[in-house]
């Protein structure tokens, strides 16, 4: 008996050629195992054909498997071989290697762009024990935030609000704010500006006279866009004053700065004033604000004579609370929310805003704006003392176009340029090719980036304009004499031209329109309303230069404006104010005098003095009382022909009339007794 395997051996099949009418499955099983076996013909290998070959599948059938036969199935549908292809392009690119070291460098490019050298300092920060007690305490607990775009606070200069209106920046020398605060016991600064290059290893360590928190780690606090364009200004240098005390040193300001902490007293107002001297930039700084942190519960109130915006109504009554303010204010929402989410009632609002709402025209303050080439804050420089220095911040409010504004209570703003010319293509003056006229049709001065942005002069309109230009045109014309190859009279007359000019543009393009009449206009306000003593256009007052340099040029550009119709034009003869004999030799008169040869530019100039400001001050405060003081019968009175011609006056004109009548009664009664008395006597 013989023994059966252990399992079935496979069955050998064997394919055959089969009819055109036959099918596969029955030939393989009809036909003899003698029949003949026919080779089938394999396709040639391509890169989008599989190299293995078999001859069930080109049949029609699948391979069959150890215990049965071949079965009969239904071929895929072929690929496309464009399809094949791509995947394989695609597969090999991302097993490429240099692909991901471009994306890693491109991604490490993007990171160090978008604040990556401030995470790194954060980290070195936190690996020592100095950062990590720094961390520990966060300068901003308990408090709140105010965003720079709050109408309360009072803006004065030429502040330009970013397109996202996360801040403000103000430029030129002498830019400053006012605000109101109460029932806070601190008050910190939020600036954009950034030290450049960061601190390393001393940025634990604060100097005396310094308040600012360390930058790099406080970089969460700075409400900063991401774009990779909007780099930090340079450090600012700040000068604050609380209530009526002195004025707090704030050098090279960052980030974070502390004006007063914990000192306050809550119970009380406090009208705080922040003023950016830029005596140690060439007043080419950019004074880059964020906003206020206060203590939780304080309010920031209408400083007294301010005009509320009401397009930024809305963010005044955000109830910032740190962190949910700090998310609003970096998404740039303008909307009022409750804290359930949904925007509040107009109704709410008004009962958030309380009686802080727009104040009458009558209740602004005044502003002067000062045009000048030769500032008076830079007398810092007296006796060889630091423009960085606490003498050089101090000199910023010392100045005579920031001390004549004090004088009087009002606001004012400075658009001083040094060394900068009237003329254009003026050789060696400051910006070169461009004038000083630019300058003042721009949002900054140049060297800065708000030069290449014109100023709109929507943001105020001053009530008198005092203009002292012609020291830098005078030394230019001096010191390159033959390389202009024109005469002094051509000079002169080019210089007097540019005047002319300027002064048209102010009154065509700038404020064509006296305050008064604008705001009313504005609000609405019916011209019945308007006392008759407002002027029907904005005072300017031409000084000749305070060392007599082109002064019949200055003179000259007065007579032929008033002769053009426009009597609200002055020239100030400044004859006599100063005395410009200096003693060099004597070290010790300087003190006394009202000059001083500032030897540290190139050509020397002369600057005025403290007590050169002080006369300055003093004698422009006679001239401009009865268009800036509050009450004018407080002024000195002074005759119409000091200015060259005459402005209709009301009060003036009343007076000149009793004065007429009273002659002519007078006379009358005179002549009425002179001839009863004849009559008496029988003549």
């Amino acid at each position: 008996m013989s023994q059966k395997p252990p399992f079935n051996p496979r069955p050998k099949l064997h394919l055959a050629l089969t009819s055109l009418s036959g099918s596969p499955l029955n030939s393989v099983q009809n036909t003899p195992s003698a029949t003949p076996i026919l080779a089938p013909f394999a396709p040639p290998i391509t890169p989008f054909a599989s190299p293995r070959y078999s001859p069930f599948r080109s049949a029609g059938l699948k391979p069959p498997s150890p215990h049965g036969g071949p079965v009969l199935f239904s071929p895929r549908r072929p690929k496309s071989s464009y399809g094949n292809y791509t995947w394989f392009r695609i597969k090999r690119l991302l097993g490429s290697k240099a692909l991901w070291i471009v994306t890693a460098l491109l991604s490490l490019v993007w990171w160090w762009s978008n604040g990556g050298k401030e995470d790194l300092e954060v980290i070195k920060v936190k690996s020592s024990k100095l950062g990590k007690d720094l961390l520990a305490s966060d300068p901003t607990q308990n408090l709140q935030f105010f965003p720079a775009s709050n109408p309360k606070i009072h803006y004065i200069g030429r502040w330009t609000a970013t397109p996202n209106r996360l801040r403000k920046d103000g430029t030129f020398p002498g830019v400053y704010f006012d605000i109101t605060i109460a029932n806070t016991t601190t008050l910190l600064l939020s600036l954009h500006n950034t030290q450049e290059p960061p601190l390393k290893t001393s940025t634990g360590i604060l100097s005396p006279t310094s308040t600012a928190v360390p930058a790099p780690i406080i970089g969460h606090l700075s409400f900063r866009p991401g774009s990779i364009r909007d780099k930090p200004a340079p450090p600012i240098s700040l000068l604050a004053r609380v209530d009526q005390e002195e004025y707090i040193l704030l050098p090279n300001s960052t980030a974070l700065v502390a004006v007063r902490s914990q000192d306050l007293n809550p119970n009380v107002e406090h009208h705080v004033r922040i003023v950016a001297p830029m005596t140690d930039d060439n007043g080419r700084g950019i004074f880059e604000f964020e906003g206020l942190w206060l203590s939780k519960g304080g309010k920031l109130s209408r400083v007294g004579g301010s005009l509320l915006d009401q397009e930024s109504v809305d963010e005044d009554a955000l109830q910032a609370e740190s962190e949910k303010v700090g998310e609003k204010h970096r998404l740039g929402l303008s909307g009022i929310m409750r804290d359930n989410g949904h925007r509040k009632s107009m109704e709410e609002i008004a009962a958030d805003e309380d009686d802080d709402g727009p104040s009458a025209v009558e209740d602004r303050k005044r502003i002067l704006e000062v045009i000048t080439d030769n500032p008076g804050s830079l007398g810092g420089k007296h006796r060889g003392r630091r423009t960085g220095g606490a003498d050089g911040l101090l000199a910023g409010v010392m100045g005579w176009e920031y001390l004549l504004g004090e004088m009087f209570g009002v606001d004012h703003v400075g658009i001083g340029v040094d060394g900068m010319c009237l003329t254009q293509e003026c050789i060696g003056g400051t910006g070169e090719p461009y004038g000083i006229g630019d300058a003042f049709f721009r949002s900054g001065p140049h060297g800065s980036a708000y030069f290449e942005h014109p100023w709109l002069f929507h943001a105020y309109i001053p009530d008198v304009i005092v203009l002292n230009i012609g020291n830098s045109d005078h030394v230019s014309f001096g010191t390159y004499f033959e390389t202009y190859n024109k005469t002094t009279w051509e000079l002169s007359s080019r210089f007097e031209d540019t005047y002319v000019s300027l002064i048209k543009a102010i009154r065509q393009l700038a404020y064509p329109k006296h305050p008064f009449i604008a705001h009313s206009e504005k609000s609405g306000s019916s011209s019945a309303f308007i006392p008759n003593t407002v002027p029907a256009s904005i005072p300017i007052f031409i000084m000749r230069p305070l060392r007599g340099q082109l002064e019949h040029a200055t003179q000259g550009v007065v007579n032929r404006l008033r002769a053009d119709g426009d009597k609200s034009v002055f020239w100030l003869d400044t004859s006599g104010w100063l005395d410009t004999d200096i003693d060099t030799d004597d070290p010790s008169a300087s003190a006394s005098q009202d000059f001083f040869l500032d030897q540290a530019v190139e050509p020397p100039k002369w600057r005025l003095t403290e007590q050169g400001n002080q006369r300055v001050a003093i004698f422009l405060h006679m001239h401009t009382c009865r268009y800036l003081a509050g009450a004018e019968e407080k002024c000195a009175f002074l005759p119409p022909e000091v200015y060259q011609g005459k402005v209709f006056d009301p009060d003036e004109a009343n007076f000149d009339r009793f004065i007429e009548d009273e002659k002519e009664r007078k006379l009358k009664k005179l002549f009425w007794d002179s001839r009863s008395n004849e009559e008496e006597a029988g003549f």
